[in-house]
């Protein structure tokens, strides 16, 4: 780590304490011009630093997504993290390098994304500065059957994180988006990378984009998105609590608490949706999310119904494409 690297996560872990940069020459072994040197760079990089008589101080408005920082806030993890300020899409990445042995566990963070993928081929919208946008790489020993709740484990370990780090509270529109109000904040993709002859999984990637603050939208999402919009939450904070939750609940999916905490956080459950099913359109009341992150659906008609996958919307909000 270099003499930058190890500032920044010093001054980042107290950013209520002011450090003189006679004691940051000191603890580094460097003279106190070199401290003032990295204290310049790390400004123009877009960093917040007090500068007074008292010494240096990061201020907690930081926003910057930096990687040193995330660490910091990680110390009992060791799996490898990569930092982006911008790049086509985080599972795009990730997916080039799941095949290595030591993939496992590894974050991909970015500030922005230019191709930000979504499901069934869509594209999500990532701005610079606005979002956060990451993907996890599981490596599981375990058959493709056996992973089925990963995406549940990433819509539950979303809100956890969210919530530990903000005063959000989000809900979880099945399968995969996050809503704070009638408003998307985040939106969740899973993919799986298999043998296809053994049916063994090589590796899963778990990507995340979270809108962090209200930024210009494109039409077509306009009246759908929105953001946590919260001023004391800064995106490394999220980045490191995601992280943490994630691994944890990727390695508890058979546990029962799993399916409680999305049953717990889910938007549906006691809303009227419309689904299609073989091409009919049909509406019904949620009445519950089984043990398998199905939806269990009364029809109109008193029929009870099983949706296992397909697109939903919520028709007593009366907001199109939600």
């Amino acid at each position: 780590m270099n003499l930058k690297d190890k500032i920044i996560a010093k001054l980042s872990s107290q950013t209520d304490t002011f450090f003189s940069g006679e004691a940051l020459a000191q603890e580094y072994d460097v003279s106190r011009a070199a401290v003032w040197k990295a204290i310049r760079v790390l400004q123009k990089e877009g960093h917040q630093i007090e500068s007074s008589s008292r010494g240096y101080r990061y201020l907690p408005s930081n926003d910057l997504l930096n990687r040193e920082i995330i660490l910091s806030l990680c110390p009992d993890i060791s799996y490898p993290l990569i930092v982006f300020d911008t790049i086509d899409s985080t599972n795009t990445y990730a997916k080039t390098i799941a095949s290595n042995k030591d993939a496992h566990g590894t974050l991909v963070v970015a500030n922005h994304q230019t191709a930000g993928r979504g499901r069934r081929g869509h594209s999500f919208y990532s701005p610079e500065n606005t979002g956060l946008y990451l993907t996890l790489i599981i490596k599981p020993e375990r058959r493709v059957q056996e992973m089925l709740k990963v995406t549940v484990a990433a819509a539950v370990a979303s809100v956890e994180a969210i919530e530990e780090t903000s005063e959000a509270h989000p809900q979880i529109k099945w399968v995969n988006d996050l809503f704070i109000g009638k408003r998307k904040i985040a939106g969740i993709l899973t993919e799986a990378i298999a043998d296809f002859e053994t049916g063994d999984l090589d590796a899963i990637i778990i990507g995340i984009g979270i809108n962090i603050r209200d930024t210009e939208l494109p039409d077509d999402i306009v009246n759908i998105a929105g953001a946590i919009n919260d001023p004391s939450l800064t995106r490394n904070q999220l980045a490191a609590a995601l992280w943490r939750r994630l691994l944890y609940w990727t390695d508890h999916l058979e546990s029962k608490e799993l399916m409680d905490a999305y049953r717990r956080y889910s938007l549906l459950i006691g809303h009227t949706i419309a689904y299609e099913i073989n091409g009919v359109k049909k509406t019904g009341n949620v009445t519950s999310i089984n043990d398998e992150g199905n939806l269990v659906v009364n029809e109109e008609d008193g029929k009870e119904t099983i949706l296992s996958s397909g697109e939903v919307s919520v028709k007593d909000w009366n907001i199109k494409g939600i």
